[in-house]
């Protein structure tokens, strides 16, 4: 478990649409989206080119469909979505685990904050590739422990819709009928594979 990218300094208040809008549009260290990749984002983000959003006013985290069927496509899209990103909860808890300072009220201004947080990252990650003695393990760090669905053998959409440019990324926040439609189309497809007897107990017991 490793960060593919860190946006320190920002308010805990602030909006998800605007911290997206900062992290892909900044100069410098600006967040990129590789050709015919996304990365998966919670609710409160734009359904976008490179952004895959779960289903709004339905079902999310495990706690909620714990022992439960789900009800229907939209429902299983977002407990497997949920499942997935709960890789990130689960990383920025070993990042933890393994620096005190960030478990602790900072004293530091908010810069050097921000700085000491893309120091930790980067240290992280250089001990999870580097290190092959790295004692940290995130085997004790609470989460979920679902087992990860086999990739989706999704229809693909036009090359130009999945590329963004590394340099002059330009993502409209305005959510995106073609991502809509990709989104659909996982759903259906975990929906038709669903085998409620089998999947009840791997996904929610």
């Amino acid at each position: 478990m490793k960060f593919t990218y860190v946006l320190a300094g920002w308010e805990g208040s602030a909006h998800d649409g605007r911290l997206l809008k900062s992290a892909i549009l900044r100069q410098g260290h600006r967040l990129t989206v590789p050709t015919g990749k996304y990365y998966l984002a919670d609710a409160g983000f734009p359904l976008v080119t490179g952004f895959l959003a779960p289903y709004r006013r339905t079902r999310y985290h495990r706690r909620d469909i714990v022992g439960q069927l789900p009800q229907n496509k939209n429902e299983l899209f977002n407990f497997r979505h949920s499942s997935l990103r709960n890789v990130v909860e689960r990383t920025i808890g070993l990042l933890k685990k393994r620096f005190a300072y960030l478990r602790h009220q900072p004293f530091h201004n908010i810069e050097t904050q921000a700085k000491i947080v893309l120091a930790c990252s980067a240290l992280h990650n250089f001990l999870r590739i580097d290190d092959i003695n790295d004692h940290c393990s995130d085997d004790d760090v609470s989460g979920d422990d679902e087992i990860n669905p086999p990739p989706l053998d999704v229809p693909e959409i036009a090359p130009n819709v999945l590329e963004v440019a590394p340099l002059n990324a330009h993502i409209t926040l305005t959510p995106e009928v073609t991502w809509t439609t990709r989104r659909d189309s996982m759903a259906n497809i975990m929906w038709d594979e669903f085998d409620q007897t089998n999947d009840m107990d791997d996904d929610f017991d």
